[in-house]
């Protein structure tokens, strides 16, 4: 379990990612939520951790200030006695973090041997030596019973005393019967008869004064016997695999499937074979939930558009499988954004293309391979051959989303550039003005395997209209 806990708002990534690369690189075991996993609950996991973290590192900030979510966290922090907060640019704490001791890191840049770094790194090592205080109230995970107020005793009524005569009888007949009961099959299983006469022993023993007390108070021998026996611990279920959230709006409208966001690497190794320079460098991006279309939009999709007097009434001629369930092809990226346009005003949610994060974090569905399904390619989850197939007939990943490599090479939002050093790391779009080329991805049927891996990009006209190109949507959750 990692030790440190660190809080930040999604606006200070950039810094966010540097103060953790500083942690490990000293050695300590860091967690955000850029390492939750595809699938994994948000809020669950992110609780789960801050409350078991032995630091608390919460990074100040004008807008982390503002976030309820960074000002909860630091709260629970300061409770459990284990909250670090640093500066990392000029900002009014919130008041009641005012009188904690703040490290200033708002001048940092990167270098380990500057003393504000050492001072907080000091810091930190306190922190970790200290134990940490169990939380109050609904912050503890621990025995909610360890902080009810003691319930006062009420003492019972004293008993009349009774006789106690026929009680030491029926104690001692009780001590005979067990020993007669108990010889005759001690040489068969002494392991289990040794604890019982070790219990009617006691009994025995503890007759005389036995005998005064209220019957109801007795142990009947019957019961010691059946708190010998254990009773087996219930066969835990196995969880159920959470359901995907799909939905479709209209009856030509795509089908949706919910992505519950989280982090993944994007991009090639350097390692991986046929990798380009363009695919890279690798890093880790964080996603905010969104919608992806489960298949291609189709030419029945597309003419309800036009049907409906959308998509600039452009209608793309047939391919050669005709139209139906065929993916759509001869639409340029400016025809998509008028086809997300024609939805958005007919449903009412925001639809547009997805960026190429959500594209890549999609047709990964939590795998970190070339292809989608493993390491080598296999032609038969691939939509490639000789021409294009039905979005109904193509193979789908492990979140349910089919076609993303092979069939069409799918427009998305991104303005191209070659390289994804400078790229977001919240999953949003490159924009840039008077952008000519867009990106897309996923391969068509006449691409080789090498492109198509998931991470394999391309670029072209955002005008341009070809047999080879179509797109799928994305959408607000």
């Amino acid at each position: 379990m990692s030790e440190i806990f660190v809080s930040y708002n999604r606006e200070d990534l950039k810094a966010a990612q540097s103060i953790v690369d500083g942690l490990i690189a000293e050695g300590f075991d860091v967690w955000m939520d850029q390492n939750l996993q595809a699938g994994e609950n948000y809020d669950e996991i992110t609780e789960d951790r801050l409350h078991k973290a032995r630091a608390v590192v919460v990074l100040w900030s004008s807008r982390s200030v503002k976030s309820r979510w960074v000002r909860a966290e630091a709260t629970i922090g300061a409770r459990k006695n284990t909250l670090v907060p640093l500066m990392i640019e000029e900002c009014d704490r919130p008041v009641m973090f005012e009188l904690i001791q703040t490290t200033d890191l708002s001048k940092w840049q990167g270098d380990r041997n500057d003393p504000a770094w050492l001072s907080f790194i000091e810091v930190i090592r306190k922190r970790l030596a200290a134990v940490p205080v169990a939380s109050k109230g609904s912050e503890s995970r621990g025995d909610r019973r360890a902080a009810e107020k003691p319930r006062k005793r009420v003492k019972p009524p004293k008993p009349k005393q009774r006789s106690g005569g026929g009680l030491l009888t029926a104690v001692m007949l009780t001590f005979v019967f067990g020993m007669v009961s108990a010889a005759g099959i001690y040489v068969l299983r002494p392991d289990l008869v040794a604890p019982v006469l070790i219990q009617l022993s006691t009994l025995a023993a503890a007759a005389p004064a036995a005998a005064t007390a209220p019957a109801a108070e007795m142990i009947a021998p019957a019961a010691a016997k059946a708190a010998l026996v254990e009773e087996p611990e219930p066969i835990p279920e196995a969880p159920a695999e959470p359901a995907i959230a799909t939905f479709r709006e209209c009856d030509m409208c795509p089908d949706m499937i919910s992505m519950p966001g989280g982090t993944f690497l994007m991009g090639a190794p350097e390692e991986e074979l046929a990798r380009n320079a363009w695919e890279g460098p690798q890093r880790k991006v964080a996603m905010a939930p969104f919608a992806i279309g489960m298949t291609e939009v189709t030419y029945d999709q597309w003419d309800a558009c036009v049907a409906d007097s959308g998509c600039a009434n452009y209608t793309p001629p047939a391919g050669a499988k005709g139209r139906g369930l065929q993916p759509v092809a001869k639409v340029s990226w400016k025809d998509a954004q008028a086809y997300t346009a024609w939805l958005t005003k007919k449903t009412g949610r925001p639809y547009r293309l997805p960026s190429e994060a959500e594209w890549e974090f999609s047709a990964r569905a939590g795998t970190t391979t070339p292809f989608w399904w493993g390491a080598l390619f296999e032609a038969d989850k691939a939509g490639a051959g000789p021409e294009p197939q039905g979005v109904d007939t193509l193979p789908a990943n492990a979140l349910g989303i089919a076609g993303v490599s092979g069939n069409l090479r799918e427009w998305v939002q991104d303005c191209y550039v070659n390289t994804f050093a400078n790229a977001p790391l919240d999953g949003r779009a490159v924009e840039m003005a008077a952008c000519k080329l867009r990106v897309v991805r996923g391969g068509s049927y006449k691409s080789t395997p090498a492109e198509l891996r998931v991470a394999a990009r391309a670029r072209i006209d955002s005008a341009a209209r070809d047999d080879l190109t179509g797109f799928r949507v994305a959408a607000q959750p």
